[in-house]
Order: C-alpha cells, then sequence, then structure tokens
C-alpha cells in the first residue's frame, strides 16, 4: 500500500526507518537483520509503521513484488522529486530531505532507525525529534564500506547527527560497536544477529558430487581471488552461489568456473529449502582490510539448518554461541573439505540447538524494550493494513 502520509497515526506504536525501504522487504523476503526485526515487532508488538527510505518519483509509484507487508506493520512510501545522479550513492544524502513529516499526535511514538541518513532529514520530518525515544541500531560501518566511498563526507555528517540524538545505540557485531566509540557512544549495546531456527530443517536432500554453498550478496565483501583458487583446487566439489550479484566484475570469472553454479537471487521464502539441498555452509568473506564491521546471519541459518559451516577469519566467527562453525585462513579451506569428505561425498549433518538467546524473538524482545514496548507473550497483528 503506497501512503504519502501516515494517517491513522493513533495506530503506530512504533515507527521503523529501515536501510532502504518496503519494497526491499517484500521483494526479497525479511532476510536483512533491519526485516527481521521489523517482522518480529509486528508479531509481538503490533502498529510498526515502516518508513521508507525515500525514492525518485518514477520508482516510488511500483507495486509491492512479493507481497504484502508483514503482519502487524504498515508501509509509508514516499518519492522525492529529485533527479538521482550518475552515482546511486549521492541518492542517500540527497533524499534525506523528502523522509514524510510526522504528525503532532505521534510525536512521542519510539523510533528505531537503521538508515543513518534519516538523522539530516529537516524540521519535523527528522525522526529523531520531538520526546520520542530513538533506537539507532547499526549494520555495517558505513565509513569503512567500500560502497559508500563516494559520499565519505555525508556519511560522516550523517552519522555524527545520530549518534548526537539517538537515546539507544546498539551494534550487530565488535566493528560496528567500535563504530559508535569513536562517535563518542561508549554506552553502544552489542546484540549480535540471529535466526529463527523454526524456518529451518536439518534433513539433508544433497545429491551427486559434495556440495559447498553460499547464499547472499556477490561482491567485494567476498574474497575473489581466494574463492578462485579454492574452486580450481576441487574440481571434484560442486559449489552453488545463490544471490544477488552487486559489483560486475565478480560475475566473469565465477561464470568461468565449470564447477560453481551462480543460482541468482532467491528470495528469503526459498532459503531454508535450499540449504538441505547443501553439505557445507560458506562464508568466504574478505579478512581485514575488506571487512565492514558488520555480523554474518548466514553463519546462524546454515547452524540452524544443520549445516557445518566453514568460514574465513573473519570478526565473530566461531565466537557467536554457536557449535559447527571451523574458522580458518581461505588458503586451508580446501584441505578442510578434502577432510570432511574422506568418507565419502556426503558431509555430515551437525544438527544443533540454537539457544533462545541467539533468536530473533529474543534480539527483539531487547530491542522491544530498549523502545519502552512490552512484548505480547504470544504473537499478535493489531493494526496490519
Amino acid at each position: 500500500m503506497l501512503q504519502n502520509s501516515f494517517g491513522l497515526s493513533d495506530r503506530s506504536a512504533v515507527l521503523a526507518y529501515p536501510m532502504h525501504g518496503q519494497v526491499k522487504l517484500s521483494a526479497e523476503g525479511y532476510r536483512t537483520r533491519d526485516g527481521h526485526v521489523i517482522e518480529w515487532l509486528g508479531r509481538i508488538v503490533g502498529g510498526v509503521t515502516v518508513v521508507s527510505r525515500p525514492e525518485p518519483a518514477p520508482l516510488a509509484v511500483l507495486p509491492l513484488r512479493g507481497g504484502a507487508p508483514a503482519p502487524g506493520t504498515r508501509s509509508v512510501r514516499t518519492n522525492a522529486w529529485r533527479i538521482p545522479t550518475l552515482d546511486r550513492r549521492r541518492w542517500w544524502p540527497r533524499s534525506a530531505a523528502a523522509y514524510p513529516s510526522l504528525p503532532p499526535a505521534i510525536a512521542d511514538v519510539p523510533a528505531i532507525i537503521w538508515n543513518p541518513f534519516a538523522a539530516l532529514a529537516p524540521g519535523p520530518r527528522n525522526p529523531f525529534s520531538d520526546s520520542r525515544t530513538v533506537v539507532l541500531d547499526l549494520l555495517d560501518d558505513w565509513t569503512r564500506h567500500f560502497a559508500f566511498r563516494t559520499i565519505a563526507p555525508e556519511v560522516e555528517r550523517a552519522y555524527r547527527a545520530a549518534f548526537e540524538r539517538a537515546d539507544h545505540v546498539t551494534a550487530n557485531g565488535e566493528g560496528t560497536a567500535e563504530l559508535a566509540r569513536r562517535f563518542g557512544r561508549d554506552d553502544v549495546h552489542l546484540i549480535p544477529n540471529g535466526c529463527d531456527p523454526d524456518t529451518f530443517d536439518a534433513t539433508s536432500t544433497a545429491t551427486g558430487p559434495t556440495t559447498v554453498g553460499y547464499v547472499g550478496k556477490i561482491g567485494r565483501r567476498l574474497d575473489l581471488e581466494g574463492i578462485l583458487a579454492a574452486v580450481q583446487e576441487m574440481p571434484e566439489v560442486s559449489f552453488r552461489f545463490a544471490g544477488p550479484i552487486l559489483d560486475r566484475e565478480y560475475e566473469a570469472p565465477l561464470r568461468r568456473l565449470p564447477n560453481l553454479t551462480l543460482l541468482g537471487d532467491v528470495h528469503y521464502d526459498a532459503v531454508p529449502d535450499l540449504l538441505q539441498t547443501f553439505d557445507v555452509g560458506w562464508v568466504p568473506h574478505r579478512v581485514g582490510d575488506g571487512e565492514v564491521g558488520g555480523d554474518v546471519i548466514k553463519t546462524y541459518e546454515y547452524r540452524a539448518a544443520g549445516l557445518p559451516v566453514l568460514s574465513t577469519l573473519i570478526d565473530g566467527a566461531g565466537v557467536r554461541g554457536l557449535d559447527g562453525v571451523t574458522a580458518a585462513p581461505l588458503e586451508h579451506h580446501a584441505a578442510v573439505l578434502r577432510a570432511w569428505t574422506a568418507g565419502g561425498p556426503r558431509v555430515q549433518r551437525r544438527p544443533t540447538f540454537v539457544p533462545t538467546e541467539l533468536t530473533w524473538r529474543h534480539k527483539t524482545e531487547s530491542l522491544a524494550g530498549m523502545l519502552g514496548l512490552t512484548p505480547e507473550n504470544e504473537e499478535v497483528y493489531p493494526c496490519a493494513s
């Protein structure tokens, strides 16, 4: 549903400002941290008003692909009568001025914010204004993220304004917690990512050669040279990558590998079945200069599906309260996989119990508490529209 004004403001229990907006959430499934938290707030609190990042006017009229907003949530989408530049990243600061005005009737409705550029919105459009409680929940460190290098000054300005005005700051990993501290927020709360364990099934449907799978964005966060070397070293292993290709220079080298298949983007609803076809969950991320400070959601999901996980030595790997995660330099991954497959192509599933504190519900309840909201014991869906 497209709304250019809040309306029905008395129905809002909490405002949510995702990194992108409702179109992306609906088209891909609620697979990102902000998506999972929004979905759970709708289930246990209800009355979630999702305020999308403003879109260029021609895009604002597009329907929501993939279905309606999650139960207990409603969408406020706005358009901006501004012309995007060739550098798409400049839309982030340019669009902030077009966030919708917040009516006085919801001046005390709390807000959870993932897009720091909302802090640059003027006057009544700024969710950090008024008397509301604001939680700034950090995703990747955009000051280190390669995609935001062309707008580095604007990123700094947005973070400075957001950190200065947020009542609570939460971080998904050690890198984003350090980001908060650099801006003077020593009170940052570390709340790593998680999963919905009941969504996944540890039963294997893998067939044929050993299948090593990756689910996620395909771009500069991945160690391309290391991936190419590992895949070429193991021609007897089938590698399957599911996810959108963000950086075009990755596509051709990966497609040239005869034992690697690019599956394209996969809607989140189809991910549990896909994981059943894997033998191993792979996290071939860059270490050091290529890291962007966040936490890797796929590790939790791989383990909820019973997959043994093979990861590079990124921050947080193997220290999140999960068993079955092997962290090693990427050049050693071929040797690890050969050891795991010494008895045949199938790698034994390792079903695990995901502790309550690693679930999205538990993490959302913690965030809800900071917002001054009291979650219900059962799922509730008031104000869905």
